[in-house]
């Protein structure tokens, strides 16, 4: 019988009156590749807070090599040989690459004014590990997100762990890095525990010798990646069949007439931005239109999310740059400014503030105008029924779709004509982005501009009236989403052409 490294026996988490994890047993024997999935909310990150020592039981036993480490702290566990990735990358972006791995190098003194060569050469090789040897030198915050994805569990693999704990390893990548990263996690050593908790289906039987689904915070099953998925209780759950379908009826206000559908809202044009001399957009042209969803999709590290912020105002654009709101110069306008203008952003990891429950974030904004069509928080609750029951819940006893439409609600507190979403979907359950769905695109038939930035292709294509395909610091091709439909493999082929042999002009 083979011991078990990782034990939880009837493992339970409270918030309050709220079990967010209820009474689970996972047991790993050493060398395992277990995941944890389920719908959002179901208490999968929570187990990994509870196991990395971030949380405590309120009910329950932890075993870790044969010691309860129930009330250990999470350093100690780490000590002991835990380590984990969170849901977004948590690194010293003012860092290096290389710098970041070195912190986690045992025996390395942060106090040292110079680390020794043994510790440069254990932090190059976890460099190597991943894929980033030629990026040592680049600071943390210039990476793309796929690579600091990949920086992070450098990170952890430089701390020489026997449990590995992966939040979410796969959100926000390409399908290429997130068949890289299947690969890497396959290649680890056998003397590596893996825990990994992760919405992506194909990515986990791809890495994972057994599954454990969580609804609820309770089990549901257990077993191989095949047979779990074809569990009845478990594509029921999974899938959604047991949520509502999306929102309420006439819970989207239209807008009134004066907007209407077609009317280019936002203008952009000849924008560039980079980072530190650094062209990353280059003569960015693009109009967003009232009651219309305009995608913009590429690889990680095309420049995206810099695009976003530079609109939005969270990001400085160089000279030359040409940003219109209802015809109006933005140049020089700080965010606060856009935002009064009509200018919404979600971003990418959510900005929310701790210390503030879900009722005290949908307090602060404040609407531009009390004309008609604006919304208030009952309607946005309306809207996003989950946030109704965790008003008095702060960020991190949310499940991250909870997060995600508490950012959601935010952003359409401030009555925005633009909406800019910054991978919406990134880290949801199937049921979760199919509600997602329903909201933009219900968003967009009452007026709002939307402009999306989406790794999930056929999310873009299904609620994009156009897409716009973004690469080599510069948008090459704009097409009209039912041609996509049309002809399906375009975008993929696009997508997936050598960065060195795009096309020059877009």
């Amino acid at each position: 019988m083979t011991t078990a490294l990782l034990r939880l026996a009837a493992v339970s988490h409270s918030y309050g009156a709220r079990r967010a994890v209820d009474e689970v047993n996972v047991e790993l024997p050493v060398g395992a590749r277990h995941a944890i999935i389920g719908p959002n909310g179901a208490g999968k990150s929570t187990l990994l807070h509870l196991v990395a020592g971030t949380l405590r039981p309120t009910a329950g036993q932890i075993h870790y090599a044969g010691a309860d480490i129930s009330r250990w702290s999470a350093p100690r566990r780490a000590r002991a040989g835990i380590a984990r990735t969170w849901q977004h990358p948590a690194l010293a972006h003012p860092l290096t690459a290389v710098q970041n791995v070195l912190l986690a190098v045992p025996g390395q003194r942060l106090s040292a004014l110079r680390p020794s060569r043994s510790a440069v050469l254990a932090a190059e090789a976890a460099l190597a590990q991943v894929g980033l040897a030629e990026h040592a030198d680049r600071l943390a915050g210039q990476l793309a997100y796929g690579d600091q994805r990949r920086l992070e569990i450098a990170v952890t693999l430089a701390a020489q762990p026997r449990l590995l704990l992966l939040d979410e390893p796969s959100a926000g990548l390409a399908a290429g890095e997130v068949t890289q990263l299947a690969e890497l996690i396959r290649a680890l050593s056998a003397d590596i525990t893996v825990l990994l908790v992760d919405h992506n289906l194909d990515f986990v039987a791809a890495v994972a010798d057994t599954v454990t689904v969580l609804h609820h915070g309770q089990h549901v099953a257990t077993g191989a990646p095949a047979a779990t998925r074809e569990h009845p209780e478990v594509r029921r759950v999974y899938l959604g069949t047991d949520l509502p379908t999306g929102p309420a009826a006439g819970s989207v206000p239209e807008r009134p007439a004066a907007t209407g559908a077609g009317t280019p809202v936002l203008r952009v044009r000849h924008l560039r931005a980079g980072y530190a001399g650094a062209s990353m957009l280059t003569g960015i042209s693009l109009d967003v239109r009232a009651g219309r969803v305009t995608a913009v999709v590429g690889r990680n590290g095309a420049g995206k999310s810099t695009l976003l912020n530079a609109l939005a105002g969270l990001h400085p654009t160089e000279p030359g740059t040409e940003v219109l709101l209802h015809g109006q110069p933005l140049t020089g306008w700080d965010a606060r400014r856009r935002a009064r203008a009509g200018l919404g952003i979600v971003p990418q990891r959510r900005r929310l503030f701790a210390g503030l429950t879900v009722g005290e974030h949908l307090n602060l904004p404040r609407p531009r105008s009390s004309r008609p069509g604006a919304v208030d928080t009952r309607q946005v609750l309306d809207l996003l029924p989950a946030l109704a029951q965790r008003r008095q819940h702060r960020p991190h006893q949310l499940s991250g779709g909870e997060q995600q439409m508490l950012a959601l609600a935010r952003a359409l507190l401030a009555d925005p004509d633009v909406l800019l979403l910054d991978e919406p979907s990134e880290g949801l359950a199937p049921a979760i982005v199919g509600q997602l769905a329903t909201i933009v695109t219900g968003l967009a038939t009452a007026g709002t501009a939307v402009l999306l930035v989406e790794q999930n292709l056929a999310l873009a294509c299904q609620i994009a009236h156009d897409i716009a395909v973004l690469d080599r610091a510069r948008i090459i091709r704009h097409v009209a989403t039912a041609d996509i439909r049309e002809y399906p493999n375009e975008l993929h082929d696009l997508l997936a052409v050598p960065t060195a042999a795009a096309p020059a002009s877009g």
